[in-house]
Formats: C-alpha cells, sequence, structure tokens
C-alpha cells in the first residue's frame, strides 16, 4: 500500500529513517558522526516539522502496518538552477523489500507528483559508490550533472548530482 505521510506517522517514519540509513551508509561513519547525523535528519521531531510543511511531501510504502519503504520530495536543497525544479531528497526501501517494485512505485510516483507541481526538471544527489541506487536512476533517464559534498558530521562524502528533464 502507498500513501501520503500524515503527522501521526513522523515517530514510525523517523525510526524507519533511521534505521535504513544506518544500514545503508552507518558502516561509512565514526559512531558519533552517525548518531548526530541521523538524530539531526530523521528524529520524530524534525520529520514532524517537515511533514507540516506544505512544500514537503513524504510518501510511504506500506506492508501491512509495517513501512518498507519511503520517499521525500520538494524544493531544492543543493546548489543547482532550480528554474521550475524539485528535488528527491530520499527514497529508501528496507532491505527485504529491494527488488519487488517498491522503489519503482515511489519513483513513479515521486516524478508524476512534480510533474503534477508544474516541475520541468527533478534533481537528486547520490552517494559516489552507491551503484545500484546509480543504475535504478539511470533507468529513469537521470543523467549526472556534478556533485557536491555530502557532510554527515565531519565527514564529506563525494555525492553525485542528478537531474532528468520532466
Amino acid at each position: 500500500m502507498y500513501r501520503d505521510a500524515e503527522a501521526s506517522d513522523a515517530v514510525a517514519l523517523g525510526a524507519f529513517a533511521q534505521a535504513t540509513f544506518t544500514d545503508t551508509f552507518g558502516h561509512l561513519y565514526p559512531p558519533e558522526d552517525l548518531t548526530t547525523f541521523v538524530t539531526s535528519k530523521y528524529a520524530a521531531d524534525v520529520i514532524a516539522v517537515e511533514l507540516a510543511d506544505p512544500e514537503t511531501r513524504y510518501c510511504l510504502a506500506h506492508r501491512g502496518e509495517r513501512i518498507v519503504g519511503y520517499c521525500k520530495m520538494g524544493v531544492i536543497d543543493m546548489a543547482v538552477d532550480a528554474t521550475d525544479a524539485l528535488e528527491l531528497h530520499r527514497l529508501y526501501v528496507d532491505s527485504d523489500t529491494k527488488g519487488l517494485g517498491v522503489a519503482q512505485a515511489l519513483m513513479d510516483d515521486a516524478l508524476a507528483w512534480a510533474r503534477g507541481k508544474g516541475a520541468k526538471v527533478m534533481y537528486l544527489s547520490v552517494w559516489e559508490n552507491n551503484a545500484r541506487a546509480q543504475a535504478f536512476y539511470k533507468r529513469y533517464g537521470f543523467e549526472h550533472v556534478g556533485e557536491h559534498k555530502f557532510m554527515v558530521g565531519r565527514v564529506a562524502d563525494r555525492d553525485f548530482i542528478w537531474k532528468l528533464k520532466l
């Protein structure tokens, strides 16, 4: 089941976001940097503020009562030409759900939402060594157009900026 997140989802979504980021990337960072990052970005109170923002949208994928994936989209939060553009900020799927079409459904929803908002371009950033995600984005026609530093505590990751003309 797919649906827009609501205020009442903040705690569960925050926990899921922390878990999926940690499962995917936690091995890359010193524990104190990882903890600081996930609590500053994915704590329930942070998620609640984002859910109340009309410029931000979360779409959830559920299996029963359990969140198994989500995407966050909204205004551009990186240094790019943002004319008529929106950003896919996050797209995460639970490890036991990967390969089942959940990421595709979330991406299709995000692109339809962006088009519905009148966006001409969708941007995203992806870690330079995340080959699986890059292959997924390439299938949609996203193209590598730049890079930026993605900070997790004191660690600066090299992220690629990708762009899709809608």
